[in-house]
């Protein structure tokens, strides 16, 4: 019966698949070299670690905070101690994480949320320094 109307068929398909769309602009995959770029540009960037914190001890980009992405509080802390208006730069081991954090920070309204390609994996590859806890 679907079959026999396409164009009504096509309009339940766009309208069923908006209950998945987020309120934010969706997560922005980002290289190393530009995001290293973005952070020397932007003067106060939001950079966030989502790794574990022995991940984040072993090494982390300089400036970043730490909100693991497998805590139970990562909402809600991601709400009370983000600024939703600035960009944020997320990263993790290999970008799998991270991927999913952007995805949710979007969905929570965070503008400019930016995913580093490949983590610090792809960071280490470029050249780039991770700055050891103290």
């Amino acid at each position: 019966m679907f079959f026999k109307y396409p164009l009504i068929a096509a309009f339940v398909a766009v309208l069923c698949s908006c209950g998945s769309v987020s309120t934010g602009k969706r997560p922005e995959p980002i290289s190393s070299a530009a995001a290293s770029q973005w952070i020397k540009n932007d003067p106060k960037p939001v950079i966030l670690d989502v790794r574990t914190p022995g991940e984040f001890a072993e090494g982390h980009i300089a400036g970043a905070q730490l909100i693991t992405w497998t805590d139970r509080d990562f909402e809600t802390r991601a709400v009370k101690e983000l600024d939703r208006s600035q960009p944020v730069l997320v990263y993790c081991r290999s970008g799998a994480r991270s991927a999913a954090a952007s995805k949710k920070l979007a969905s929570l309204g965070f503008s400019g949320v930016r995913n580093l390609e490949g983590g610090t994996i792809a960071w280490k590859k470029a050249g780039l320094p991770l700055t050891p806890s103290r």
